[in-house]
């Protein structure tokens, strides 16, 4: 089998890594006997290894993660409850004497039909706002 410089340039990462296997840096070192340029760009990876990040992460994230997804899930259950209920209850109605008979907007004031009207605007928006945040969860 005939081992081509793009076949190398594919394991380096994992040679220059230490996670290759013995027969890989075996395959590797005896290709840079024979391709002097690669072995050069390996050597300068070798003196010049990319810096590490440092990540701090704090112990208690994935608790705090688990915590705010389930209360975005408990505020999206109530919100849209409460948009469903919002919404639905002027709509209420029932058939007298032959008619279409509204039974909350029938008596009730202007004021008090703006007021639900705006809840259920607002339980809908909210409810909007925390299924947005879950979707980067997958839920």
């Amino acid at each position: 089998m005939n081992v081509t410089k793009n076949v190398i340039q594919d394991l380096l990462p994992a040679y220059l890594a230490g996670e290759a296997s013995a027969d890989t840096v075996d395959l590797v070192e005896e290709f840079l006997t024979t391709d002097p340029e690669l072995a050069r760009t390996v050597e300068s990876f070798r003196a010049n290894p990319l810096a590490q990040p440092a990540v701090e992460l704090r112990p208690d994230r994935e608790k705090e993660t688990l915590n705010m997804t389930k209360r975005l899930l408990w505020w999206r259950g109530i919100l849209m409850g409460l948009a469903m209920f919002l919404t639905l209850m002027p709509l209420s109605f029932r058939f007298a004497g032959g008619s279409i008979r509204w039974t909350f907007m029938q008596e009730a004031p202007p004021d008090v039909t703006a007021l639900v009207c705006l809840a259920a605007l607002g339980s809908w928006g909210g409810f909007l706002y925390v299924r947005r945040r879950l979707q980067g969860t997958g839920l």
